[in-house]
């Protein structure tokens, strides 16, 4: 009797679980980031950081130590690292709409509210950012391209900016980036904004050359070099949510019951996946009929026995404080 008692208990606690998996609903990625109406959220949204074109290279998301000598001191995070042996470049996406005025070393951004935001030169941050990469890629005896170029694009088309500031060679207001956007045909807005802003930065390249006449190219070596350091910087941490949605963030730990296992010790890019079928008549079939786990890990925690409800402690970015997802919402986790 109490062998069946176990069986059907054990059937009622599966048919919970098959309920929980089958309930949970797929999340679309957001029509802001499809729509390529943010180009911040819809870089996010790539699990990938690189990608290669015509002889450059262009990463997002990267995160430098403020200073080699001193991790402690903590880190910067760079929107996009465009590398090419003539150049190297920090770039800002700012999604500012309002009217914007500079008030000493102060942006000012004039909301349509009326409210006002200053913000922190965004050319004067993004120096500080590039010199730590540089320094970064010196401090392995790797040559840096001899242009270093800092560069700001306001994404936004509904921001009006000082014409003396707008006409500056760092700047890159919408419509100058769109003639370039507009010609791709890559996959998705994110890939083709990259690609975009990859051709920006080599016109740009060539225009430097043809009015400064030519400056040496770093070696084929140190530029390898030199893509393979930044390749190996962070980046943030994702999470693929089931329907295919992508979110940012830190992945802080797995929690099991009252066991908690942490996620920053996994080695950068790698990737742990949510292993269920999702079917809902093989799932019952599973639930009713098996005796294997119906949701489980793959390696490196593949022998941890976990549920639907069981959950990742996540601080997606811009968010005040972490909050935890449960399994049945998520795809995958990736380490940046």
């Amino acid at each position: 009797m109490g062998a069946v008692m176990n069986t059907k208990s054990s059937r009622t606690s599966r048919l919970e679980i098959w309920r929980d998996i089958v309930s949970a609903k797929r999340e679309p990625e957001l029509d802001e980031v499809t729509a390529g109406r943010d180009a911040e959220k819809a870089l996010r949204s790539l699990v990938t950081d690189h990608l290669s074109w015509k002889a450059a290279s262009i990463f997002h998301s990267k995160r430098v130590p403020r200073d080699t000598r001193a991790q402690s001191r903590g880190r910067y995070e760079i929107d996009l690292v465009v590398i090419s042996p003539n150049q190297i470049s920090a770039i800002e996406i700012k999604n500012w709409s309002g009217r914007l005025r500079i008030d000493g070393d102060r942006w000012v951004q004039e909301r349509r509210n009326g409210g006002e935001i200053a913000h922190e030169n965004p050319l004067s941050k993004n120096k500080e950012k590039l010199d730590c990469l540089c320094a970064v890629l010196e401090s392995r005896n790797i040559r840096v391209p001899p242009a270093r170029v800092c560069r700001v694009i306001f994404w936004n088309k509904n921001i009006t900016v000082p014409i003396e500031v707008a006409k500056r060679d760092e700047i890159v207001m919408h419509h100058e980036l769109d003639r370039f956007l507009t010609t791709q045909k890559a996959t998705g807005f994110a890939e083709r904004f990259l690609i975009s802003v990859l051709e920006l930065c080599l016109d740009q390249e060539a225009s430097m050359i043809a009015t400064d006449g030519f400056f040496k190219a770093i070696p084929s070596r140190d530029y390898s070099a030199a893509v393979e350091t930044i390749t190996s910087l962070e980046t943030f941490d994702k999470i693929e949510l089931l329907g295919g949605r992508v979110i940012s963030g830190d992945l802080l730990e797995i929690r099991v019951g009252q066991d908690r296992l942490p996620l920053k010790t996994m080695p950068s890019g790698s990737e742990v996946k949510v292993v269920c079928n999702r079917s809902k008549v093989i799932l019952f079939l599973l639930a009713i009929l098996g005796s294997a786990p119906m949701i489980s890990l793959s390696h490196p925690f593949s022998t941890i026995s976990i549920s639907p409800r069981d959950k990742v402690l996540f601080h997606q970015a811009g968010e005040p404080k972490p909050e935890e997802i449960e399994f049945g919402r998520i795809s995958r986790l990736v380490r940046g």
